[in-house]
């Protein structure tokens, strides 16, 4: 009994200094998640990647296979889904993302009247946007400095209410005349200055589960400091039956 009574506190202590070591070789989180948002019959949220330095490498959307069933019909126009990002870290300049769903695409015919989804990642805030009216034509048509413009980006004269102007890629296949439109990257502007990335996917390039990956290509310079993305991608994850769209390789400009 007096062994036993001697080695009570030796193994308490083992016990503690175990536990406390398992606390401090605990890994960090790599991966932050935002609130998940009710989409057709399924779910959709914001996700952001970091690195062992807690530094932002990769920020995207995700959504299961489901939310592609029963989705809204007979809209006028896009049904948006609002997704807020993760509060656990900053990614500037991004501050929120919409999945707007488009039934039956949406202008210029004959090329983005497919259903699709847009999904938008905005450098603004939600109140920010809602001060952009269907009226601010000096603002949706004032110049982007060319330093700012992404090559082989087409401005658009027109604009879209909390929203802004779309440039669209010149070397895109629908717009080249080389195909028909699968996936897409715009950039969005208002007031001359980029206020939104855009990746575009039709539901029958989701269903066919094709991965993609796309470089993004960069102005000569960014007008607001921040992480910006090289490429970006598209994937299934069949064993979680899980779509991610994803801004890659995220730098600090």
């Amino acid at each position: 009994m007096k062994k036993l009574s001697l080695l009570f506190p030796v193994l308490i202590l083992i016990l503690f200094f175990s536990c406390e070591k398992d606390e401090v070789e605990a890994p960090a989180p790599s991966e932050f998640y935002g609130q998940k948002v009710n989409v057709g019959d399924g779910q959709a949220w914001t996700y952001i990647k970091v690195d062992e330095q807690n530094t932002p490498v990769s920020l995207g959307i995700q959504f299961d296979e489901t939310a592609l069933q029963n989705l809204p019909t007979g809209s006028m126009f896009a049904d948006e889904f609002m997704l807020r990002l993760p509060t656990e870290v900053s990614v500037a300049p991004f501050n929120h993302v919409t999945l707007d769903w488009n039934e039956h695409g949406h202008p210029p015919m004959q090329i983005y009247d497919l259903a699709h989804f847009d999904i938008h990642f905005y450098f603004l805030s939600e109140d920010q946007r809602d001060q952009i009216g269907p009226l601010d034509t000096l603002e949706f048509q004032k110049p982007i400095a060319p330093e700012f413009l992404p090559p082989n980006y087409l401005e658009t004269p027109d604009g879209v209410p909390r929203m802004g102007t779309h440039m669209i890629d010149l070397e895109s296949p629908e717009i080249a005349g080389t195909g028909i439109f699968t996936h897409t990257f715009i950039f969005g502007k208002y007031d001359a200055k980029i206020n939104f990335f855009e990746p575009m996917v039709t539901t029958d390039l989701l269903a066919s589960k094709t991965e993609i990956e796309n470089t993004i290509r960069h102005p000569e310079q960014w007008q607001k400091s921040g992480y910006y993305p090289d490429k970006y991608t598209i994937k299934f994850d069949a064993s979680t039956k899980i779509y991610s769209i994803t801004l890659e390789n995220l730098v600090k400009e």
